[in-house]
């Protein structure tokens, strides 16, 4: 009778201790939070303690506003919006940091041709797409836009035109995914799924061991985010970025749409055939700068450059002479 006691008794021990454990972890955590110009949407695979997650979350909180910091041209508080407004061809003091965004940027515009050009601001602006509305003529504004005309300089950014502006916004998600992806990667989590204004990067797999899935969306004007999926794809160890035509534009008189999406060379909001596409690659950043990129190039001039840089891949939705979307994509894009 004792012996069945004590059995009882360890048994109940152990289920408190079980119990009590499971109420101080989370399994499988996932949240949402305010991130750059959007949100951010991650989760965990695995089992964590409450005390590990509240740090970790606590750490991610701190690497979204500091990037903010960096690149938000919507707050006039940040160091791009401190240079923005440095009307000067002197010496700005840059932080390491800016500057090494800054030099990813310039490097990008030079293997795109300029497809890819950070000091797109004041066109941004001229078409309703930034903070103020910039009302000078095209002619005037392209005089001070033009990737060649900033400088690095011994910790130092140049401005070759007084008015020159910056603007990150098309790699500003990427480098925030990065930025959470590299604290999670730090706090020894091998599984986690993030994404930052659309932009991803997957890590191992589900808990179950099941792949990442993600979605490509139709880019179709006026569907909700999700709410319809042209194909799906598996993604673990890579980063997705995406651009397109259809969440962000502004109409004219006539009914017609134009895009956010700028095409440096020209001035004017970019009109080519893509829709949207969807890059793969090793970081945000990348995938992100190149998104943007390859909707300026258009899918011929876009799958030259893809030939030549096999380490992205890319899905193309294009538009159709009916209005209907085709599809097209480099070799090895991870369809499911």
């Amino acid at each position: 009778m004792k012996r069945n006691l004590v059995i009882v008794i360890v048994c109940a021990a152990g289920l408190s201790g079980l119990l009590w454990f499971k109420s101080q972890t989370v399994s499988d955590p996932s949240w949402e939070q305010p991130a750059m110009s959007s949100s951010a949407r991650i989760t965990l695979s695995g089992r964590f303690s409450t005390n590990r997650l509240k740090e970790l979350r606590r750490q991610i909180d701190t690497a979204l506003e500091e990037s903010k910091r960096l690149v938000n041209i919507w707050d006039e508080t940040t160091e791009i919006s401190q240079f923005n407004r440095f009307n000067s061809t002197e010496p700005f003091p840059a932080s390491a940091e800016f500057a090494r965004l800054i030099r990813f940027a310039l490097d990008f515009s030079v293997q795109t041709g300029g497809a890819f050009d950070p000091t797109v601001k004041p066109l941004v602006d001229h078409w309703g797409f930034g903070p103020k509305k910039n009302r000078d003529p095209l002619e005037e504004i392209m005089k001070a836009v033009g990737w060649q005309k900033v400088r690095l300089e011994n910790g130092t950014l140049i401005k070759g035109h007084p008015r020159l502006q910056l603007d990150l916004a098309a790699i500003a998600d990427g480098y925030g995914a990065d930025c959470v992806a590299a604290v999670i990667r730090k706090n020894g989590c091998t599984g986690f799924l993030v994404e930052v204004g659309g932009e991803l990067i997957a890590e191992g797999t589900k808990r179950s061991g099941k792949p990442w899935r993600v979605g490509i969306e139709s880019p179709e004007p006026g569907k909700a985010s999700g709410e319809k999926i042209f194909r799906t794809v598996e993604l673990s160890g890579k980063a997705l970025a995406t651009s397109g035509d259809y969440r962000n534009f502004q109409t004219r008189d006539d009914g017609t749409r134009y895009s956010h999406i700028i095409n440096p060379h020209t001035g004017k909001p970019s009109e080519s055939d893509v829709a949207s596409v969807t890059v793969i690659t090793a970081q945000c950043i990348d995938a992100d700068a190149l998104a943007t990129a390859l909707c300026v190039m258009g899918s011929e001039k876009g799958f030259q450059w893809l030939d030549k840089h096999p380490e992205f891949q890319a899905f193309f939705i294009l538009h159709a002479a009916d209005g209907s979307f085709t599809s097209r994509f480099s070799t090895g894009f991870p369809l499911h």
